[in-house]
């Protein structure tokens, strides 16, 4: 009985899938077929992670519950750092999908993204990275952390760095805002 349900059930009984017809399933998110089937035509062809990798991770930071551990999802991939990157920049649903990968950059690859931390916390549209990055300041290495609270006082997110930065253990940080 229930061979016989899953197998009518892979077999989707004849019928076209539903990314097939034009309907995404509400539950998961879009494959990037799916994706570049919903952009208007003459749009340019940008899926959310063109590699299965890419994808990959982003269906693993999508999950609601349980949350996955960054080492789960960076093992999916074999350019984590470069994935995770994509990630923040092109997930747009769920909206935790992308600060879970800034997280996972900021714990455990900070000196090598401080370019980026440095963008999140000067840029004018990113104040949800900002404060992700603001509140583990101590997780950085203490010279990529003090540039990256020098270009946060300096710009548009000055008044919730000032309220974040004193808080840090380093005293090098503590000792910007007077």
């Amino acid at each position: 009985m229930i061979t016989s349900l899953l197998l009518a059930l892979a077999c989707n009984g004849g019928k076209v899938p539903p990314a097939q017809a034009g309907v995404v399933d509400a539950g998961l998110p879009p494959t990037p077929a799916e994706l570049l089937a919903q952009q208007a035509p003459g749009a340019a062809a940008e899926p959310l992670a063109p590699t299965d990798a890419g994808y990959a991770v982003y269906r693993a930071l999508s999950v609601r519950d349980p949350e996955p551990t960054c080492a789960e999802v960076e093992a999916l991939s074999p350019t984590p750092v470069e994935t995770l990157r994509e990630v923040v920049d092109r997930a747009q649903q769920p909206p935790w999908a992308g600060m879970r990968a800034a997280n996972c950059l900021v714990q455990g690859h900070g000196a090598e993204v401080q370019a980026d931390l440095v963008a999140w916390v000067g840029g004018a549209d990113t104040r949800g990275l900002a404060l992700l990055v603001l509140d583990q300041l101590d997780l950085l290495p203490e010279d990529v952390a003090l540039a990256v609270a020098t270009a946060a006082l300096a710009g548009p997110h000055a008044a919730d760095a000032s309220a974040r930065v004193p808080k840090s253990r380093h005293p090098a940080l503590q000792a910007l805002v007077p």
